[in-house]
């Protein structure tokens, strides 16, 4: 019985069928001549997107000799997507998949017949820690011993994407606060009274802040990619960290004419954290739920003490749209436009690769947007906890 979808058919090519179909392509000797000389990352698929030939570069990039251990597999699940495992179906069968890229490049070039080419977001988890892949993937119908197949090139595009969400926070981003900052230094040197006078170094001061703020984070997170961020644990109060947090957003542009409240029903705790990264994370935090909350409208934010665990939360009362919620802790993926994909990234990065916790969300017309991070009240005693950041 073919096991249920939300998205693409769950139905599978038998073993012994996927052994006939490799064979069959792999006795296409011109064929595997001219698809190896390619300096392409290539696999071949059958109708059921189970994988039945790849070139040595796609197994090298998955540190694998034989071709033996992918056969039979679906893209997502060679690489270890987050949502291929979601349901009995494998790689393409849940309600996620509709927005993955790869998939309806797959489905695209089996209805029309043609190449389909597509950008997508794949999150990986690979030992515990999260990766996540920006592809540009095409799908080619081809002929093979007289039965259908479909080439699937893929090409790692992550440079490029981060090079664009840079571009848009130095070239844009930080070009308007720098312009502000100067128009504000401006006026100080014209002179004004000084209750004026403190007050724009005061607005100075917050807006060179913002500046500095953006700068450090783009570098954690490159650092965080590359496995070169360290972290520097100590016993901290649950309660000083959301206050500061908290205290640090409502001077943040976002946080003017919004309301942040720190819930009354709070037990303050110990526990064992990166102090900077837990604060960059909930900061994070309050201001995606500022950035979608109306002016005069609040965010409401909380911590909870649970028996080897803490749980921080933020809320806001606007529901994300479905299709967002399936895309958003995806690197390059943002409602703000394009190349501005890093916040929820981030906070997922940091906080389970680094802080080792969990990010959850909940998000309906009874509840709003409800965002979780669950830390160890204990950090593992295996994770190195020395270096600065």
């Amino acid at each position: 019985m073919e096991e249920k979808t939300f998205f693409a058919s769950a139905a599978r090519t038998t073993p012994e069928d996927i052994r006939k179909e490799f064979e069959a392509s792999y006795s296409q000797t011109f064929f595997n001549q001219i698809f190896e000389s390619l300096t392409v990352i290539g696999a071949i698929i059958d109708d059921n997107r189970q994988i039945v030939y790849a070139n040595d570069d796609f197994l090298s990039l998955l540190g694998l000799e034989s071709i033996e251990s992918v056969l039979g597999k679906r893209p997502g699940e060679v690489v270890s997507c987050i949502h291929s495992a979601d349901e009995k179906g494998g790689c393409g069968t849940s309600a996620s998949c509709e927005y993955c890229g790869a998939v309806n490049s797959i489905l695209e070039s089996q209805k029309t017949g043609l190449k389909s080419s597509r950008e997508t977001r794949i999150t990986t988890k690979v030992d515990g820690k999260m990766k996540s892949l920006d592809l540009n993937i095409s799908s080619t119908p081809i002929s093979l011993a007289g039965k259908r197949f479909y080439a699937m090139i893929f090409q790692d595009i992550s440079d490029e994407k981060r090079r664009t969400a840079l571009e848009r926070i130095f070239f844009h981003d930080l070009l308007n606060s720098a312009g502000g900052l100067n128009g504000l230094l401006s006026l100080l040197k014209e002179g004004t009274n000084p209750e004026e006078t403190n007050e724009l170094i005061t607005i100075s001061e917050e807006a060179s802040r913002e500046m500095l703020e953006e700068i450090l984070l783009h570098r954690q997170i490159r650092a965080a990619e590359s496995g070169d961020l360290k972290v520097n644990i100590e016993t901290v109060s649950s309660l000083d960290c959301l206050e500061s947090a908290a205290g640090r957003i409502k001077s943040h542009e976002v946080g003017k004419n919004k309301n942040v409240i720190i819930s009354k029903d709070i037990a303050n705790s110990y526990f064992e954290t990166d102090r900077l990264l837990i604060q960059r994370v909930l900061i994070n935090l309050m201001k995606n739920a500022l950035e979608a909350t109306q002016k005069e409208g609040t965010v409401s934010i909380g911590v909870e003490s649970q028996s080897t665990k803490v749980r921080f939360w933020v809320k806001n009362d606007k529901v994300i749209p479905e299709d967002i919620q399936m895309q958003l802790f995806q690197r390059s993926f943002s409602t703000k436009g394009q190349g501005r994909g890093i916040g929820t990234y981030s906070i997922k990065l940091l906080t389970e690769n680094y802080l080792h916790g969990k990010v959850s969300f909940v998000s309906n017309e009874d509840e709003g947007t409800v965002f979780s991070v669950i830390l160890n009240k204990v950090f593992p005693a295996d994770i190195s906890a020395s270096a600065d950041l």
